[in-house]
Order: structure tokens, then C-alpha cells, then sequence
């Protein structure tokens, strides 16, 4: 091919492309390491059991799993990617070898070797603009009109060097492959956003029905507070006496039937005593020595029913003396009164 082309046409790249356009042969399948292995067997079962779950939780979990089975278990997939090793590695040179892989390695050397020369052509040569036709050399008209049109030339083909639609961006192309992935991405970030805005709305329910539940309490703790609080008993001078006397009757008839009742237990115990006497009068009189030594050797306490009579008192004895220290503060407040009206009195004497 010529390095020269007319000025008018659109820049080509280089024709003799049947040594690029060659491929290589596929080589022969690398074998699976153990790992990849167990991945592949355990994916569908995994899948299965989380159907839910994105596709590194999936790889996590199977991780987890190869990392728990035993060493035994492992041997059996090692030994596997042991023997496909040995027959990869025999394909491998019996790829090498082939017949096909060697025209391939040959077409690639002589691409190399074409691209270099054409590469150097082209730094030697360069574009080459043709000259136009100067039959009109003298006339001024046609040197304009030529100087409009080298003008024109010149920056068409500045355009068509350096315009985009020559050779196509292989970055803006997409392949199918990877266009299935992200629509199957976008599918599962999709369904994960449903799942959260369901949990969150959730949650905004049960937070909405505490919130009813305490306002609610708290309403009906502030009806009890003020029902109580209209409710509290009030007590002034005449109810504190009125519960005084009430309190004084009732201690009054239960010290009268503590009385009765001691009575009663002095009278059966007497009788007691007394038959015990006339029955066998020996065990008595050596019961009653025993109680006398026994009373002889103990300090002398008042009777039990004079102690309950003095504890039964108390109470009445403090509503007396409140009642008689009330009336002798209010006797020493009328004095206090009294004491200014006197004064002057004396100074006038």
C-alpha cells in the first residue's frame, strides 16, 4: 500500500490486517483448585438455604464451611486437583506442540515485524499533500482562490485525523455480560431497599404504639394524682379531738378486756393450783419451795400484768402530755401578749 492518498479522502488505517485478525487456539482448561472446588459443589445448596442472601454472603458462608470441614475432607479435593494438574500440564505441551499454536506464534512474529515497518514508512513519509495546479500563477484572483482552497484542505484533514468517528472507543462499549450483571445487581439492591423500608416501617409502628401506651399512663396517673389529692383526708382542731377521745375509748375497753382476760387466767391458775394441792399435796409443797429458791435468788421485777398495764398506759400518756404541752404553749403565747398591755402601765405608776 501506498503511503501517499489524495487530499480530499478519508483517512484509513492500515489494510493488511489478516495477521491481527488471527486468534490463538484455545488452550486447554487450568484445573479447579481444591478450594473452587468445594465452592462449586456446596454453591446450589447454599443458595438454596438463603435465598435471600447477596452473593458475597453466600462466598462468606461457604468460606466459613471449607474452613470447618476436616483435613480428611480436604485431601479428597486435593487429590482431585492433583490429578487433573498432571493432566493439564501434559495438554499444555501437547498444546504447545500443535501444529496450530505454531502458526499462531509465527502470524504474531510476522505481524510485529509488518507493524514496524509500516511505523517506520510512516515517520519517514509522513502525509504527503499534493501540489495544486498553478496554471494561473500571474493572476492575483487565483492566488487567493488557491490559498482558499490549501486553507480548506488543510483543516479537513486536520478534521478527519483527529475526529472521533475514525476508530470507535472501546470504553463506551458494553458487553451483554456485563450489562445481565448489573441489571441482576440492581435487581437485589432493589429487593434489599424493600426489605429495609419494611423493617422501618416496622419499627415506626412499634414506636408509634409505646408512645400511645405511655401517654395513655400518664394520663391515668395524673387522674389517680388528682383524685388523691381531692380525696386527702383534712384535719383540723375538732377532727384532732375527736380521733383523740375515739382513741382514748378504745384504748380504755382494751385495757379493760386485757384486765378481764389476766383475771380469768390468775382465777384458773389458782384453781389449778389448789386442786394440785389436794391431789398430791407432797409434789406441791416441793413445787413451791423450788418456785420460792427461785424467786429468792432473782431480783424482784413487778408482775408481768402491772409491766403490760404501764406499756397499755403509754400511749394515753403521750396523748396527755401532747395535750398538756399544747395548752401550756398556748398559755405562754396569751402571756407573751399580755406582757406589752402591762408595761405601760408600770411606766405610767
Amino acid at each position: 500500500m501506498s503511503a501517499f492518498r489524495h487530499p480530499s479522502s478519508t483517512p484509513s488505517r492500515f489494510q493488511n490486517q489478516s495477521d491481527y485478525t488471527m486468534k490463538a487456539p484455545k488452550p486447554p482448561d487450568r484445573p479447579l483448585v481444591p478450594y473452587m472446588r468445594y465452592s462449586r459443589k456446596m454453591w446450589s445448596k447454599v443458595r438454596a438455604e438463603n435465598p435471600d442472601a447477596q452473593l458475597w454472603d453466600i462466598g462468606k458462608i461457604i468460606g466459613q464451611m471449607w474452613r470447618d470441614i476436616s483435613d480428611a475432607d480436604k485431601a479428597v479435593y486435593q487429590h482431585e486437583y492433583e490429578i487433573e494438574k498432571a493432566e493439564y500440564e501434559k495438554a499444555f505441551k501437547a498444546y504447545q506442540n500443535s501444529h496450530a499454536y505454531q502458526q499462531y506464534i509465527s502470524a504474531k512474529s510476522r505481524a510485529k515485524a509488518n507493524e514496524k515497518s509500516s511505523r517506520s514508512r510512516m515517520e519517514a513519509g509522513g502525509v504527503v499533500i499534493q501540489p495544486v495546479d498553478e496554471e494561473d500563477a500571474g493572476n492575483e484572483l487565483s492566488c487567493r482562490r488557491l490559498a482558499a482552497v490549501r486553507f480548506d484542505r488543510n483543516h479537513r484533514l486536520i478534521g478527519d485525523l483527529f475526529s472521533p468517528a475514525v476508530v470507535t472507543d472501546t470504553r463506551t462499549v458494553v458487553a451483554q455480560n456485563r450489562m445481565d450483571m448489573l441489571r441482576k445487581q440492581a435487581q437485589s439492591l432493589s429487593a434489599h431497599q424493600n426489605k429495609l423500608e419494611e423493617e422501618l416501617v416496622k419499627l415506626e409502628e412499634i414506636h408509634q404504639e409505646k408512645k400511645r401506651q405511655i401517654e395513655r399512663g400518664s394520663e391515668e396517673f395524673a387522674e389517680n394524682l388528682k383524685r388523691v389529692c381531692e380525696e386527702k383526708p383534712q384535719l383540723d382542731e375538732a377532727k384532732y379531738q375527736e380521733l383523740l377521745e375515739e382513741m382514748k375509748t378504745k384504748l380504755a375497753e382494751a385495757y379493760k378486756e386485757y384486765k378481764k382476760k389476766q383475771d380469768e387466767i390468775n382465777a384458773r391458775l389458782a384453781a389449778e393450783r389448789e386442786k394440785i394441792v389436794e391431789e398430791t399435796p407432797v409434789l406441791a409443797e416441793l413445787v413451791m419451795s423450788d418456785e420460792n429458791d427461785d424467786t429468792n435468788s432473782r431480783p424482784s421485777e413487778p408482775p408481768p400484768t402491772e409491766e403490760k398495764k404501764e406499756e397499755e398506759a403509754k400511749p394515753e400518756d403521750a396523748t396527755e402530755s401532747k395535750t398538756e404541752e399544747k395548752h401550756e404553749e398556748s398559755e405562754a403565747e396569751s402571756a407573751k401578749k399580755e406582757q406589752p398591755e402591762e408595761k405601760p402601765a408600770e411606766d405610767s405608776n
